[in-house]
């Protein structure tokens, strides 16, 4: 900010302090201050409009008051996001560990500031009904990839993006995952390849090979099996969508039809309940769910294998250390590698689009984006950042990152899930097949009639 230095406060003058707020507040208004841009120091303006610190603090004060500023102690004043323009931020997450990493972002002061920050954690019955409503003109929404088809409004495959207008910020492999529909525009803010993490512990004391290159499920079932004995188990699975997404993806197929909805018919649903119903019923593995952090058994160093995301790197490196390895997910002929992870997504008519915009990059923004890998969140989606090299400086052991970055050049899209309730049946049942409480052919048909 530059300005003339005014002269020396005179009798029957506007107060300086009044003055300096003025022009502050035309700066605000005009647009030359924007939404999340920091002020100069006390300091700075003092020395600008040669006035006293004491007069400076006043301005700012009354520029608080009008809701145009934000002060923060110890930091620069920041311009306060409008309400009347800016749009309500949601955060809304399946998952309560990535639920924790994007609350992180306004704590680190990533984000600009807003008006309204909303957590809300789509494990709670009717989670995305209270979504469905903008809550402004125009709501930003960050969620897991699975949600993105429905905030969008368009099927669950559709089309790439052609005229995204953030398409160029994200990496050649996942420009696929950005969306326009008839409800809004969604890009990728942090992608997950899943993996199967191992425990190299696990493998050299009951001396079975550990996964390499071109094994397959095969190897994977008898591994399983050899090392599934009293309290420590072989395979560890949470039967949610993006897991079995990615099983099915493995098998050359998508989990759900083109109209969203899980097809009984499908060649990859039925070879992935196969896979299941054989680990469960004929290999003697027990089933593992972890659904959260604490239940994880894998982490513990009680399961030996477990497929699961990148966003769990972090917390498995934390846990096991040098016993951690990763291997690719294995993949029959023509399969793909599956994908997770969250996107962020602008529902309705913004009244102000650039505001929204600038919001959305600071999401896409090379701190944010770092901060995300540290944090656990998953990988980045710029492409100067999603190169080995790079995530090897932000910390990714250079076997995780070589093996990441491959997995993500075999992404397919995956057909999404339309409707929730849907998706949450599917779950269910393949969670009783995963407990043994149900036949395959049982749940196979319970699914085809689901479908309609």
């Amino acid at each position: 900010m530059s300005t003339r230095n005014p002269a020396p406060e005179m009798a029957g003058e506007t107060p300086l302090h009044r003055r300096i707020a003025e022009i502050l507040s035309q700066q605000v208004n005009s647009g030359r201050l924007r939404p999340g841009d920091n002020l100069p120091s006390e300091r700075e303006i003092a020395r600008q409009f040669q006035a006293s610190r004491a007069t400076v603090r006043t301005a700012l004060q009354r520029l608080e008051q009008a809701g145009l500023i934000t002060r923060r102690e110890r930091r620069s004043a920041v311009v306060k996001v409008r309400r009347d323009l800016l749009p309500h931020l949601r955060l809304a997450c399946s998952q309560p560990r990535l639920m924790q990493v994007l609350g992180r972002l306004g704590d680190l002061q990533l984000l600009p500031p807003r008006c309204q920050l909303q957590l809300v954690d789509l494990q709670q019955s009717g989670a995305l009904a209270q979504l469905r409503q903008p809550a402004t003109g125009a709501d930003v929404l960050v969620c897991e990839l699975e949600h993105i088809a429905w905030a969008c409004g368009q099927p669950g495959s559709g089309a790439a993006g052609q005229e995204h207008p953030l398409r160029d910020l994200v990496a050649e492999p996942l420009r696929y995952l950005c969306w326009q529909g008839p409800a809004g525009t969604a890009t990728p803010v942090a992608v997950s390849p899943q993996v199967v993490f191992t425990n190299r512990s696990l493998f050299a004391a009951s001396q079975t090979p550990e996964p390499r290159a071109g094994w397959g499920w095969a190897e994977l079932r008898s591994a399983a099996q050899r090392l599934t004995r009293g309290r420590q188990y072989g395979f560890q699975f949470r039967p949610t969508f993006t897991h079995l997404a990615a099983l099915a993806a493995s098998q050359g197929g998508s989990l759900y039809r083109e109209d969203g909805k899980a097809d009984g018919e499908n060649a990859a649903m039925g070879a992935v309940l196969r896979m299941i119903d054989e680990m469960v019923r004929h290999d003697r593995v027990a089933p593992m769910l972890a659904k959260s952090d604490p239940i994880n058994l894998f982490a513990e160093g009680r399961c030996a294998m477990a497929l699961d995301g990148a966003e769990m790197l972090g917390v498995y490196r934390e846990k096991l250390g040098a016993s951690l390895a990763m291997a690719a997910l294995p993949r029959a002929e023509q399969g793909r590698a599956g994908l997770g992870g969250f996107a962020v997504a602008v529902l309705g008519e913004p009244a102000d689009e650039k505001t929204v915009l600038d919001l959305v990059r600071t999401l896409l923004a090379p701190a944010v984006q770092q901060a995300l890998v540290r944090a656990g969140g998953g990988l980045p989606v710029r492409p100067e950042l999603l190169q080995p090299a790079s995530l090897e400086s932000q910390g990714l052991p250079a076997e995780a990152a070589r093996l990441l970055t491959a997995e993500l050049g075999q992404c397919q899209r995956l057909t999404l899930p339309r409707d929730e309730e849907h998706k949450r049946e599917v779950e269910k049942l393949v969670l009783e097949l995963w407990l043994g409480m149900d036949t395959m052919e049982d749940v196979r048909q319970r699914i085809r009639q689901l479908a309609g």
